[in-house]
Formats: C-alpha cells, sequence, structure tokens
C-alpha cells in the first residue's frame, strides 16, 4: 500500500471508527463489554501469529477460554459470583497452561509458558480493566480514550515536527524527548479544562491538583510506556506492525498498546480516589 492510499485508509478508519467507538462507549454494558474483548480476541491471535516467528507457541486455546469465562462474569450479579475472582480463573488458567506444555513436547516450554502468561496478564487482565472502568460511567470512559489520543496524538505531531533527541533509539527511533513532553503537557491541559467545565460531576471525580497530576502521569506517560513496550517487543520479533485488520493503522495491538497499561493504573487510581 502506498503513501496516499494509506492515509485515505486511515482517514476512513478514524471518521468511522472514533464516532462508533464514543457511541459504543455511551451505550455501554453488552455493546462496551463485547467491543472490548473482540479487541482483546483479536490482539492475541496478533502477538501469537507475530511470535510465531520467532518460534515461540502462545497457548490461544486456554486463553481464548479464559476470556469467554471472564466475559461472562461481567453478565452475573455481583453478589452471585461469591468467590469468584481474577485469582482464581487465573490461577486455573496457569495450570493448565502449563500442564499442556509438559505433553507439547516443544523446544521452548519455558518461552512457551511465560509467552502465554505475560500475555493473558497484559492483554486479557489489563484490557478488561476498561470494562471495570466504564461501570463508572461513561464520562470518565470518555476522558480516558481522549486524554490518551490526545497524548498520542501531540506526542507524534510534534514529535515528527521539531524533536530532535530520541529516547528510545534502539527500541523506537520516531520518539523523541520533545514530542513525548509535549503530549505529557497537551494532557495535562485537556485535564484542566475537562476540570473546568464541569462536564464529570464532583461526586463522580473530584479534580483537585492531586488528582489533575495523577491522571497526567496515567494519560500521560503510562501510555507512552504502553507504547514504548510493544516497539520493543516488535522490534525484538522484527516487525513493523503487530497486523493489517485496520488499514493504515496496523493491527489492534497497534491501536491498544497505549491502554494496556493504562486501564489497570487508571481502575486502581479510580478505586482509591472515588
Amino acid at each position: 500500500m502506498n503513501e496516499i492510499n494509506k492515509k485515505k485508509s486511515r482517514t476512513l478508519v478514524n471518521l468511522i471508527g472514533v464516532p462508533l467507538l464514543l457511541t459504543i462507549i455511551y451505550l455501554g454494558n453488552f455493546y462496551f463489554t463485547t467491543l472490548i474483548f473482540f479487541a482483546i480476541f483479536v490482539c492475541t491471535k496478533e502477538l501469537s501469529d507475530i511470535c510465531e516467528k520467532i518460534n515461540i507457541s502462545i497457548q490461544t486455546l486456554w486463553l481464548y477460554l479464559f476470556y469467554i469465562l471472564l466475559y461472562i462474569t461481567h453478565f452475573i450479579p455481583k453478589q452471585d459470583i461469591g468467590a469468584l475472582l481474577y485469582i482464581d480463573l487465573l490461577s486455573i488458567a496457569v495450570l493448565l497452561i502449563c500442564l499442556s506444555e509438559l505433553f507439547r513436547n516443544t523446544e521452548t516450554p519455558l518461552r512457551n509458558i511465560s509467552i502465554t502468561v505475560f500475555t493473558l496478564i497484559w492483554i486479557g487482565i489489563f484490557l478488561n480493566s476498561l470494562i471495570l472502568i466504564r461501570e463508572k460511567g461513561y464520562e470518565i470512559t470518555y476522558l480516558l480514550f481522549l486524554s490518551v489520543w490526545i497524548c498520542d496524538t501531540f506526542a507524534f505531531f510534534l514529535g515528527s515536527k521539531f524533536g530532535k533527541r530520541k529516547i528510545f533509539p534502539r527500541i523506537s527511533p520516531n520518539k523523541t524527548w520533545f514530542g513525548s513532553i509535549s503530549g505529557f503537557v497537551f494532557t495535562i491541559g485537556f485535564i484542566f479544562l475537562v476540570s473546568i467545565s464541569d462536564l464529570i460531576s464532583k461526586d463522580v471525580l473530584e479534580f483537585n491538583i492531586v488528582n489533575i497530576l495523577l491522571m497526567a502521569i496515567i494519560f500521560g506517560i503510562i501510555s507512552q510506556v504502553g507504547d514504548a513496550v510493544e516497539s520493543m517487543i516488535k522490534r525484538e520479533i522484527g516487525v513493523k506492525d503487530s497486523g493489517s485488520i485496520l488499514q493504515g493503522h496496523g493491527g489492534m495491538l497497534d491501536r491498544m498498546d497505549s491502554l494496556i497499561l493504562v486501564s489497570p493504573f487508571f481502575y486502581i487510581f479510580l478505586k482509591l480516589v472515588t
């Protein structure tokens, strides 16, 4: 795909995808939960496919089963779940992964188990936090997505135009200190504008100086760490994109990388302050 066609595809995906995502966030419940788990399944498939290039075999069967069970728990009344916790499902999943590896007779069992469990946590559990955040309100979820998009957008454009000094020249040669700091500064500005606009009630989230700074760190710094982590993984494997499901944007994992680390930390933040 040449550069012109790639830009056209990227624009089309944005014009359709962004309004659709914002609508699904607003609708919440079944629609948002289903969308996030669709993304989890696709991200896992993409990571599995690219890991095969370096002879790592992710046990996707057990991961998909874990995701299905985790998906179902979101539609069971909390009081009926009882003692069913993530640690229960996670413990069973890890046991099955280890047991299966005993019978697979592969040359890299430790790597297979390690990356499978890493995928389970990094993609499955971390992205599941988005659903828990949505349960606290669509306004909070909008704040997360828009903040991360603003950070990513300004970090990319200002870094590309004015950035000189690279942060991770070996891992991600396009990321610069100027771009990274710009993304962080504009994220703070956006959160501040939200705080004085009364778009989010103080009963939902209080925007004091400490909370604003903590959210800026989560959305403006941790999001960039998430992006760099995925770049590091792709650099080791030797691929440019995780997949091609989103024309002009690469794979689903390429679009979710920042949210993967942001989601659990923002959920922890919300649990502490709300």
